[in-house]
């Protein structure tokens, strides 16, 4: 990939990649940012008019797609949420572009209700002193109000039934930035906890639930419209028994995230999930921890001890802990899958994780108008470039 210069001109103009919109795919598409903004897409190589000042960035065999979107994601480069610390923080941001992620959701997992206020005031710190690196878009939080039968590799101690109390004090600590939260719709205060969210415009999704096929029609009727990582700590589907996952299978408005590392679901589970919900239902996720991006194979994840072994973080006692996935190696697995055009696999990295937040007027889009968070990526998915709000905060080569 070569640049035609060393130093941004007025504006950058991408120019002979294979573009994908959202809405179409151009071949040899140009695509001009200017101010933060993506000005222009058209076909061609770019005119004079167009390229007149630029950094034009050649991306010749190279898919030029939107920046990825995770939803749901703990740690990476070293930092996690759990540290309380904006450093912390921003180490995921600086870390998560690499990968082609321009945007993210720090994801909070269930801890006492003061350590709860502390960590999402460090993501609302982080958000107010922004660095370079990915753009934090609020908070996810994982629970804590969510049933201790299905809690995976949550520490059950921390597991409560729902306040609105507490979620006011959450609130007030995110400065109004929580985006969305995983429920348990089956356990006593949550059908009213899910109407206030939604009345609040917070996201609500079913997780670590062991609800029935009745319990959960009760919890979509009061807002529920997202699952957290499908089949993982969700009731299981009986025939006599739909649970969790035969109600969300068969609801085609539910939107679901997937975690696509191919342990966390198999292979042929992940088709099955494919034949069963709309691809643009589908929202790829990593649920990653602090060792994402790095090489180690033991670390520390919310104060327990995680091994790495044939890509699966796992506790202990061999239950699996989050993932050391990242977006572009999940948009490869599904492509891989044999199921998924790359069109669609893209989108599930991006415009789809902006409809679940309502942000795709501004988001996972290369269209005029939309927030230029531009992913650069060769053929084997390895990331060239990244580019947020208009600036180029990660290449792999340089040349000119």
């Amino acid at each position: 990939m070569a640049y035609s210069d060393k130093t941004p001109g007025s504006h950058i103009a991408i120019v002979n990649g294979e573009v994908y919109t959202s809405r179409m795919v151009i071949q040899r598409g140009v695509v001009v940012v200017k101010d933060g903004k993506i000005e222009v897409v058209e076909v061609g190589s770019g005119s004079a008019r167009l390229l007149k000042g630029a950094l034009v960035v050649d991306a010749r065999g190279m898919i030029v797609a939107p920046g990825f979107m995770d939803l749901h994601i703990h740690g990476s480069g070293g930092g996690d949420t759990t540290d309380c610390r904006v450093e912390s923080i921003r180490k995921m941001a600086s870390t998560l572009v690499r990968f082609g992620t321009t945007s993210f959701l720090p994801t909070i997992y269930p801890a006492s209700e003061s350590g709860m206020v502390r960590r999402v005031a460090t993501v609302r710190r982080a958000m107010e002193a922004p660095a370079k690196g990915a753009e934090i878009l609020g908070v996810h939080l994982e629970g804590p109000f969510l049933n201790p039968r299905r809690k995976g590799a949550l520490r059950a101690k921390y597991l409560r039934s729902p306040s609105i109390e507490e979620l006011r004090s959450l609130i007030d600590a995110s400065n109004n930035s929580i985006r969305l939260i995983s429920v348990a719709p089956e356990i006593p205060g949550a059908v009213e906890f899910i109407r206030e969210c939604r009345n609040r415009g917070i996201r609500v999704a079913v997780g670590h639930s062991d609800a029935s096929h009745e319990e959960m029609a009760v919890g979509i009727n009061a807002g529920i419209n997202h699952v957290t990582h499908v089949f993982n700590a969700l009731r299981r589907t009986h025939h006599r028994d739909p649970g969790v996952m035969g109600t969300v299978l068969t609801n085609p408005e539910i939107t679901v995230e997937l975690i696509a590392d191919m342990h966390h679901v198999h292979p042929v589970v992940v088709k099955l999930l494919l034949l069963a919900k709309p691809a643009d239902k589908i929202c790829l996720i990593t649920d990653a921890l602090r060792i994402a991006g790095l090489r180690g194979k033991r670390f520390i994840a919310d104060g327990r001890k995680v091994t790495v072994a044939d890509g699966v973080a796992k506790l202990p006692d061999g239950t699996i802990a989050g993932s050391v996935l990242t977006l572009n190696q999940a948009v490869r697995n599904m492509v891989a899958t044999g199921m998924v055009p790359l069109e669609n696999a893209l989108k599930m990295a991006s415009v789809i994780p902006a409809k679940v937040l309502g942000v795709n007027h501004r988001k996972g889009n290369i269209l005029p108008g939309s927030d230029a968070d531009i992913v650069i990526l060769d053929r084997n998915f390895h990331v060239q470039m990244t580019m947020v709000g208009g600036k180029i905060v990660h290449r792999k080569r340089k040349s000119v």
